[in-house]
């Protein structure tokens, strides 16, 4: 099924999404819009470098 999706055109994918509610519960998430906006290897490094800086509490610091 999803084969069928990723070789269907943008305006046959929106039609068949808009069947499911819980889709378009999503897309009016108030983040919605930033999505698709990285490419996947740009959201791995992005993921990367959050948990390499922010994932250690430096309790010294404050």
């Amino acid at each position: 099924m999803i084969q069928k999706f990723e070789q269907a055109s943008d305006e046959v994918v929106e039609t068949g999404l808009d069947s499911y509610p819980v889709v378009n519960k999503i897309r009016e998430h108030p983040l919605a819009k930033f999505v698709g906006l990285l490419s996947n290897p740009e959201a791995a490094e992005l993921e990367r470098s959050i948990t390499a800086d922010c994932g250690q509490i430096d309790w010294t610091e404050w």
